[in-house]
């Protein structure tokens, strides 16, 4: 199937718009680092579902220990720190601003590819990913009108948290693929990754002294309901449809595809928050879908 890679990487990019709004809601009520570390199990439960479903068992096959570490690392970094940064960020800024900081993430992805996973992009390529990243940053630096979330800590404070959750994602993608190499299938890349930080963050939570703080945020059951949806369509069907994406496709290109995650946001805030997107929204979009349309017919 043609542009497997870059439908996946849009497909991505959908679950990656729906699942912060979600987790928005999900960490207003139980904390950004709690909604992290409940997300991540929750994940590995539907994964192993999806698995039982289409291998017959709810366990992947073993692996090599070289392409195990690979992916453990991937989880830590991606995951785990990454994650907890722009969930940060998320509560601070909300689910738009947050992820338009994620638009650096491509940037960083590329920076790393290129010494580690040999990717080339050319010129064209290199287009297509300069558009599409401008019209991110158009709609980023809008002004917004008031909205009736109220929203702790400073602007600066949350965009260094965006900016470590952008970093976050794009090394956490090429230890992925590292991982991955030509022989382990998205699913079960996914499976190994997602429980590999399950037992990664849990641990730190225990080291750390802050397991009685995480079992009493989870007395809030909307904040679960909501944590639980995002970790089905984020985690689960995003992560996913995430690794099927640079399996199939230059890892620079699907990040910029998956980086339009703000774009798709407009509409969904605009049905939950009821705002209305601005004609500079609006015409960010535009540039946007543009810059995607350059990455297809390259």
């Amino acid at each position: 199937m043609p542009f497997i890679g870059e439908i996946a990487a849009l497909g991505t990019a959908c679950c990656w718009s729906m699942g912060s709004m979600f987790f928005d809601a999900a960490g207003r009520r139980l904390g950004a680092l709690t909604v992290n570390k409940i997300r991540i199990p929750l994940a590995v439960v539907f994964l192993a579902a999806a698995l039982w479903v289409t291998t017959g068992r709810p366990l992947p096959p073993a692996m090599e220990l070289d392409n195990l570490f690979w992916l453990s690392l991937s989880g830590l970094v991606g995951l785990v720190l990454g994650d907890a940064c722009f969930f940060t960020s998320l509560v601070i800024l909300g689910p738009r601003r947050a992820t338009l900081l994620m638009s650096a993430a491509p940037v960083f992805t590329s920076l790393l590819a290129w010494p580690l996973l040999g990717d080339t992009l050319g010129p064209l390529t290199l287009f297509g990913m300069a558009v599409a990243i401008s019209g991110i940053a158009w709609v980023s630096v809008e002004k917004r009108a008031k909205s009736p979330v109220q929203r702790p800590g400073s602007l600066w404070n949350g965009a260094l948290w965006g900016l470590g959750g952008a970093a976050g994602q794009a090394a956490g993608l090429v230890l992925a693929k590292l991982g991955m190499g030509n022989e382990v299938t998205a699913l079960t890349a996914t499976f190994y990754r997602m429980a590999a930080a399950t037992v990664l963050i849990w641990l730190f939570t225990i080291l750390l002294g802050g397991l009685p703080q995480t079992i009493h945020s989870l007395r809030n059951r909307r904040g679960i309901i909501f944590a639980a949806g995002g970790a089905f369509i984020g985690p689960f069907l995003g992560v996913w449809l995430s690794l099927v994406a640079i399996s199939h496709t230059e890892t620079g290109i699907a990040a910029t595809i998956m980086a339009a995650v703000p774009v798709m946001v407009i509409p969904l805030e605009v049905i939950v928050y009821h705002e209305r997107p601005s004609p500079r929204g609006l015409l960010g979009a535009l540039v946007t879908i543009a810059g995607v349309a350059i990455l297809f017919l390259r």
